[in-house]
């Protein structure tokens, strides 16, 4: 709005004035001139219309229309302004923490004309933002000296031109405080020259099918920040499923379970069963419960949520928040459930009735204080009640299996369990295999299978009287090895994570690692007996 100059207001009253006054001077002229008969209603009507007709008047009424007309003129053009462009440019918001913008951002860091952008933010937190893109080091000498390195990320308030299938595009990154509490908050802004909608669809498409394609070979991590929301923590590359070594079948069976789930969403609605599946993983600490869900996340193409339930501020509504925010196809963790309780991890062991040695330990300092407050009640509603996320996989892992309330472990919370023992001398035997020559191991499987596929044509073609395909090839001096390493190490007495501790002594001594398992087996029984005596 335009304001009106305060010394308007003394114009309008000079002006008055003086045309008051220039009336009155004429009235009283022409009162004089004239004869008496003159009425003092004529003399009043001549003086309001030499009012009316002034000069000064119309000059203040032209300066105060200006005055209301020039903000109307500004709002219409302001509108018309943002008409055009509305109708020119096909504008969308990205806000952090949707994947919609993750995709954006991996999009960015791998167009072209981003790699040549002149204003960029740098930033050392590699995995903190998808969308970072790793300076190249190739004339850096110190590149191998192990330096922190930096990426470049797009810079805040600062526009991006570029093409995007002919049409002209700018893309703006900003942050405001438009968040929950005034919270700071990322927003992506992408502006499209067109008249079509259906660029945006594409470019959507597009970038999704960049941060798929990277997806390939990682998988997200993702954790809750002080304001309990879901942020990117780092990427972690795929592990073989075949580096995962348990008894035979169990990480098969896990893993076609999973898939089935996920492929049959419409039999869980038609039926009216939630669509969620829970495994509960359990057994000995460091025998590969947390190796098998990430080897399972990268085979299945999901991201991973971890749910500390442990932490510092966690309470049942919390909890909620996050389980009811995770996103469909994603794969929850809830490592150590039985930690989260400072007040035990079974409604019976809070029993009045029960003496004071079955009760459950007092709850320590930190949990009155800081603690977590999450109760049993709060993590059973959290897993499948109301508000519980549906699509998704949850894995918990625990060390005290028979600790846990049958509440918690039943069908629909806990729909698998898995019990993970300690190392049979067959994973002994896979682990030595797997850990000194892993690539001939790859192409002996694939070899094998190529084969089988040969056989089977040849059968089919020949009513099988030709040769039978099979490697017949002797035992290498590695298979001898492996069989003497596993012969030396005692059946179920040691954990996966401690057979990995002792090959790493030899990385590249496969023979040592043979000859000095027996007695390194020994000493291990001999510090377990030391441990349960002192125990």
């Amino acid at each position: 709005m335009v304001q009106m100059d305060s010394a308007q207001p003394n114009i309008l009253g000079f002006l008055l004035a003086n045309t008051i006054g220039a009336s009155s001077a004429n009235a009283t002229s022409s009162h004089n001139a004239t004869s008496t008969s003159t009425s003092p209603a004529s003399a009043s009507a001549a003086s309001f219309f030499s009012l009316l007709f002034s000069p000064a008047l119309f000059e203040y009424a032209k300066w105060m229309l200006m005055g209301s007309l020039i903000p109307y003129l500004q709002q219409i053009g302001t509108w018309l302004y943002e008409k055009a462009l509305s109708s020119m440019f096909v504008s969308a918001s990205f806000t952090e923490g949707d994947a919609a913008y993750d995709w954006m951002m991996t999009w960015l860091a791998k167009h072209p004309k981003w790699r040549r952008a002149r204003q960029v933010e740098v930033t050392t937190r590699h995995g903190c933002n998808d969308g970072a893109r790793a300076v190249p080091d190739d004339d850096d000498p110190h590149a191998e000296a192990g330096v922190t390195k930096f990426s470049y990320i797009p810079c805040v308030s600062s526009t991006q031109w570029m093409f995007f299938r002919g049409h002209w595009m700018s893309v703006c990154r900003s942050k405001d405080n438009t968040g929950w509490y005034g919270k700071m908050e990322e927003t992506l802004r992408v502006r499209i020259l067109s008249w079509d909608q259906r660029v945006l669809t594409a470019l959507l498409h597009d970038a999704r099918a960049h941060y798929d394609a990277d997806k390939h070979s990682t998988i997200h991590i993702y954790a809750a920040d002080g304001d309990n929301e879901w942020r990117s923590v780092g990427k972690r590359p795929k592990r073989p499923l075949r580096s995962i070594v348990l008894a035979p079948g169990v990480k098969e069976d896990v893993l076609a379970d999973a898939r089935e789930f996920l492929a049959s969403k419409e039999w869980y609605n038609d039926r009216g069963i939630p669509f969620r599946r829970g495994y509960l993983l359990y057994g000995a600490p460091g025998s590969g419960k947390t190796s098998l869900i990430q080897s399972l996340a990268g085979e299945l193409g999901l991201n991973v949520y971890i749910i500390t339930l442990s932490r510092a501020g966690m309470d049942d509504a919390t909890l909620c928040q996050l389980i009811s925010n995770l996103p469909d196809q994603s794969i929850a963790i809830m490592e150590d459930i039985d930690a989260a309780f400072t007040q035990g991890i079974n409604r019976e062991s809070a029993d009045p009735a029960k003496p004071a040695s079955a009760a459950a330990p007092p709850r320590s300092p930190q949990g009155e204080a800081g603690g977590s407050r999450v109760t049993l009640s709060g993590l059973l509603n959290a897993i499948d009640g109301v508000g519980a996320q549906e699509g998704r996989i949850l894995f918990a892992t625990t060390n005290k299996y028979h600790s846990l309330d049958p509440a918690l472990c039943r069908p629909g919370r806990m729909d698998k369990h898995i019990e993970f023992r300690l190392a049979s001398r067959y994973q002994a035997r896979e682990l030595f295999l797997a850990f000194y020559e892993p690539p001939r191991k790859r192409e002996r499987e694939e070899r094998e299978k190529e084969k089988e596929r040969e056989g089977q044509e040849k059968w089919e073609r020949d009513s099988g009287f030709e040769e039978k395909l099979v490697d017949v090839s002797p035992p290498s001096e590695l298979d001898e090895l492996a069989e003497q390493f596993a012969t030396a190490i005692p059946e179920r007495e040691c954990s996966m994570a401690t057979l990995q501790g002792y090959l790493m002594q030899y990385k590249t001594s496969p023979r040592d690692a043979a000859l000095n398992a027996a007695a390194w087996a020994m000493e291990q029984r001999e510090e377990q007996k030391r441990r349960a005596a002192g125990a």
